[in-house]
């Protein structure tokens, strides 16, 4: 009898809000970065090409937070759609084979919400009152 056994590689994320080469270089090549930063709204496309091309050097997926547009015109490898976006504009892009479209839920309705959104992978974010998590 032939067992077929699937692989899923794991994949770790971490949230950056600048560019650290001390803090990326501690982490290993099944880690993807995630820009995030809610503070300066307005990015500096430099400084995100900068860490683009680190990332590219070390075998590390980096997407980028919240903004698709920037996302696709700096082909990174992804966008992360936090769990208040309740945008669905992205839909209406098209996208190369390997984008990845990941996103983060912290209910049913917002699990339902992010299928609809297309989001290929989702993190289930603190589900208990209490932020020990």
């Amino acid at each position: 009898m032939n067992s077929f056994m699937h692989y899923y590689p794991k994949t770790k994320y971490y949230f950056i809000d600048k560019f650290d080469r001390k803090n990326i270089n501690k982490i290993d090549n099944c880690t993807a970065l995630i820009f995030r930063n809610y503070v300066d709204k307005n990015s500096d496309t430099t400084h995100l090409l900068i860490i683009k091309e680190y990332c590219k050097r070390k075998g590390i997926k980096f997407y980028l937070s919240n903004n698709i547009k920037l996302a696709i015109r700096l082909d990174l490898d992804g966008v992360y759609i936090p769990s208040f976006n309740k945008n669905f504009n992205h839909l209406n892009f098209s996208l190369k084979k390997k984008f990845t479209i990941i996103g983060s839920a912290h209910n049913i309705k917002e699990i339902k919400l992010k299928d609809a959104q297309k989001v290929q992978k989702i993190f289930l974010s603190s589900l208990f009152k209490r932020n020990k998590n």
